[in-house]
């Protein structure tokens, strides 16, 4: 035993380039189940200490109830009238802008699921002798405010102002909706307690100073409520809310303070889904790697195996030597998995950051995490290592010695057609109905695409000589009589056969339904744009603006139409539920649509009577999103808390949207004035005079106005380029996915027909002695390796289709976007050719080595 050992472990070094190609499986499929999952992990850590920490011992808080107005100090008093209350805390919250040389312009549409730039940073107004009752605030240098201060002094967190290049006692300008403030940093906060409000992009302030600064007098933002007795007792907080909510009245909101979270983790795990998805298919390919590989070994072992029988190896203990190969091969490349799976999950941090627009913290590896993800590794290594070890031991020891025989067919595998085309079936079946609408991971919804490149791939045996005779008269027209010859060999070894087709098969599917997805995503994003955007200019306000800019932007020359657009939040009363927050945008629906166009989700829409109702007021549109997650259709009210207590809404349309602005409803900008008190603006649509230059327009509209406004201004032209490249960006993984699967279908195809040379040496000694030219011989390897590439790219290409139509449909139920199908038709062109031309090249090797094989030594072979 101890000798098959050594020899098992000679085989490894001797066969370097088998080992290398099994390694490289091993470490795919780990690297990437390891990164995926620790990204993940930080992703959602990352979220709840956010809204843990944020919160601090603060369990309920107290706003009023029309977003946007404050909180007066009555209600302070009112409040402390209410038993079980420990503490009240006010706090005056307010956006702004760091204000420093040079700064870089954000893309107004790159910000993060939780909304706020680069420059962005939030103030808050805090009294530290009460706030430091419900949170911690813990100095990293420097010192706090003096309570008196007056603004001159302000608190940072150390982790941002060492981002923005600030130090203690810098002097900063920050951008307000009320001017511009200027401080001194006066101390720097650890990233923890208070310093993690925002993800550590805030500034605290004295109240006081912030109160008289925004002019509130003794009003502020919310109220912070901790509640006597432990936290985790939610009996006595919901005690507190029903009482607190009985006193104040219905002008305003009682809430848990981490209420936001629940939208949030939901975009979040929408993003997750694509990376759990990509983690199963680098298992998959990484699994046809080590087969292949393994299968390779066994072929080229035969002889030394054959004689380790005779000598009195049992099948049992042949079995054996191939699954500790295999052991000893899955530790060493689970390892090394793990180790680049390190250098991964840095990478794949920045594309959750920029999804998140935070950061997400690096390190901290779970060792449960790695030992999950080696155990793993192991498993599938073992796992597709079973086949060859099986087979290695069923051969007999006389039929081990004679390299060339051919391999029975056994009538499992005769069969595998069956359960291939039921599972087949069945995957397309559930995945076509999308029973996973709650399976926020996908993880179900995974494993069913799993099963669904599983059984086409069990069909591929059972097709093989169908394919052979649909284009054999293809191959005997580019290769001539080597061609038919060459498309035989394919029948030989089924299994290999299988296997690599359906490494191509997967390649070219992914880029094929990646393509068709990008594709439905870029139409519809178009049509969004047109509506969204509109005009020919685009004004993004990073602070509200006063609604008087507009006349300053009418007064230039080139302008035709100006349309305002304004942001604010309302809350929408459910009855018998708990009160949600609702996105409102407000527009002028007489300048809306000279400068843009209404994109409604229904058919048939007689525009003219909806518009005609819309600017009669108190009506709305939804977004279709918030329309299918909530069920709501048009003739549904909404009731919504305003300035004059709680209004109703009729839907009378649902529009087209992609903005990610949680449940979004437009109304008139009449109404938001009413009955929000709106008067700011947070964009502004523009129609230029025809045969105006609008990137002049631009440079014209940022001298005017950068000395007074924090202004985003884009035309529509460059804002369409931008949103095609975040859209590219967010599709890139699967793309390199893609990339990826067609690199080891190419090593397949190589590892594939190379055993084929290897077992026919002696047939193509015999047929060179016959007269067969090295030319033909190489035609004949090529003409195997072409209609290997084509099954792959015909199978991958409808798969592909299949894949990207369900996935199409899967996200419009889950998400609510209703996505149009759109034939991704350069991919239909190019994924066979791009099959292919990759199996040729693949077969360079192989078809060389087969042609250089001396006549005599290949007769003699054994």
């Amino acid at each position: 035993m101890r000798l098959a050992r050594l020899l098992t472990i000679r085989s490894m070094r001797k066969r370097t380039s088998r080992t290398v190609l099994t390694l490289f499986g091993i470490l795919l499929g780990v690297s990437a189940l390891f990164a995926i999952n620790h990204v993940n992990e930080k992703a959602f850590s990352s979220l709840t200490s956010f809204f843990e920490g944020t919160s601090g011992k603060v369990h309920l808080e107290v706003k009023n109830a029309a977003l946007g107005e404050s909180v007066p100090l009555e209600i302070l008093e009112k409040a402390e009238e209410v038993e079980g209350i420990e503490t009240l805390v006010p706090v005056v919250e307010a956006a702004a802008l760091l204000k420093q040389e040079k700064e870089e312009e954000e893309n107004p549409l790159s910000m993060g699921v939780l909304g706020q730039g680069q420059n962005g940073i939030t103030l808050y107004g805090v009294d530290l002798s009460q706030e430091k009752a419900v949170r911690d605030y813990v100095l990293a240098e420097g010192s706090y405010f003096r309570k008196d201060s007056d603004l001159s002094e302000i608190l940072l967190v150390q982790d941002y102002a060492i981002e923005r290049g600030l130090k203690l006692g810098d002097e900063i300008k920050i951008q307000t909706s009320s001017g511009v403030l200027e401080a001194k940093i006066s101390g720097l906060l650890r990233k923890e307690g208070a310093g993690l409000l925002q993800f550590g992009k805030a500034g605290f302030l004295p109240l006081k100073g912030l109160q008289k600064y925004l002019d509130m007098g003794e009003s502020v933002t919310r109220l912070d409520v901790r509640v006597k007795g432990e936290a985790e007792d939610p009996k006595r907080v919901e005690d507190v809310e029903s009482a607190l909510t009985e006193v104040l009245g219905e002008s305003y909101q009682v809430s848990a303070p981490s209420a936001q979270s629940g939208d949030t983790s939901g975009m979040l795990s929408g993003y997750q889904i694509s990376l759990n998805f990509m983690a199963g298919i680098a298992l998959f390919v990484g699994a046809f790697l080590i087969y292949n590989a393994f299968s390779m070994t066994v072929t080229e072992r035969k002889r030394e195996l054959g004689i380790l029988r005779c000598v009195g190896l049992t099948r049992g203990q042949t079995a054996l030597r191939i699954l500790e190969e295999g052991v000893l091969l899955g530790l060493i490349g689970a390892f090394l998995g793990i180790l680049l799976g390190i250098l991964l999950s840095d990478g794949l941090s920045y594309f959750m950051e920029r999804f998140l627009g935070q950061p997400v913290e690096r390190g901290g590896y779970s060792m449960a995490l790695i030992v999950r993800s080696m155990g793993i590794g192991i498993f599938v290594t073992l796992l597709s290592a079973v086949l060859p070890a099986l087979q290695a031991g069923k051969v007999s020891p006389l039929e081990a010695l004679r390299v060339h025989t051919q391999r029975k067919v056994g009538r499992l595998e005769r069969y595998l057609w069956v359960p291939g085309l039921l599972l087949l079936l069945v995957s397309a079946g559930i995945l076509l109905a999308n029973p996973f609408s709650y399976d926020v991971q996908f993880r179900l919804g995974s494993l069913t695409v799993f099963s669904l490149f599983v059984g086409a791939t069990l069909l591929i045996p059972g097709t093989i000589r169908f394919w052979q005779h649909l284009l054999k008269g293809l191959f005997t027209l580019i290769f001539g009589d080597m061609g038919e010859l060459g498309t035989r060999n394919i029948m030989r070894a089924k299994n290999r056969t299988m296997l690599t087709v359906a490494a191509l098969m997967v390649g070219v599917s992914m880029i094929v339904s990646t393509e068709g997805i990008t594709g439905s995503f870029r139409k519809d994003l178009s049509l969004w744009m047109d509506s969204y955007l509109g005009g020919d200019v685009f004004i993004s306000a990073a602070l509200p603006v006063d609604l008087s800019l507009r006349e300053d932007i009418e007064d230039q020359e080139e302008t035709l139409y100006v349309s305002p657009s304004v942001m604010e939040t309302a809350y929408w009363e459910k009855e018998g539920e708990t009160d949600e927050s609702v996105t409102l945008l407000g527009i002028d629906p007489k300048t809306y649509g000279e400068v843009t166009s209404y994109v409604f989700s229904e058919e048939n829409v007689e525009e003219e009577e909806v518009l005609r109702r819309f600017s009669m007021g108190r009506k709305i549109f939804i977004s279709e999103a918030s329309a299918a997650k909530l069920n709501l259709t048009v003739g549904d009210e909404m009731v919504l808390k305003t300035l004059e207590g709680p209004v109703s809404f009729e839907i009378i349309g649902v529009l087209l949207d992609y903005s990610s602005q949680g449940i979004l409803l437009t109304a008139t900008l009449d109404d938001l004035q009413q009955y929000f008190g709106a008067d700011k603006a947070s964009g502004f649509s523009i129609r230029l005079k025809e045969g105006e230059d609008a990137t002049a327009y631009v440079e014209k509209l940022r001298d005017l106005f950068e000395e007074d406004y924090e202004l985003l201004i884009e035309s529509n032209k460059e804002l369409r380029i931008q949103a095609e490249n975040l859209m590219a960006q967010a599709f890139s993984m699967f793309d390199v996915l893609g990339l990826l699967s067609v690199v080891v279908a190419a090593l397949g195809v190589l590892n594939t027909l190379t055993m084929s040379v290897l077992e026919r040496t002696r047939e193509i000694g015999m047929l060179r002695s016959m007269g067969m030219t090295r030319t033909q011989v190489v035609k004949m390897v090529l003409s195997e390796a072409g209609l290997l590439g084509i099954i792959g790219g015909i199978l991958g290409l409808f798969l592909g289709l299949l894949l990207s139509y369900i996935l199409i449909s899967a996200m419009g139920i889950m998400s609510g976007y209703q996505l149009e199908f759109v034939l991704p038709r350069s991919a239909i062109y190019t994924s066979i050719l791009v099959a292919f031309v990759t199996s040729l090249l693949a077969a360079v090797f192989p078809a060389r080595k087969a042609a250089r094989i001396p006549v005599l030594s290949a007769i003699q072979y054994e």
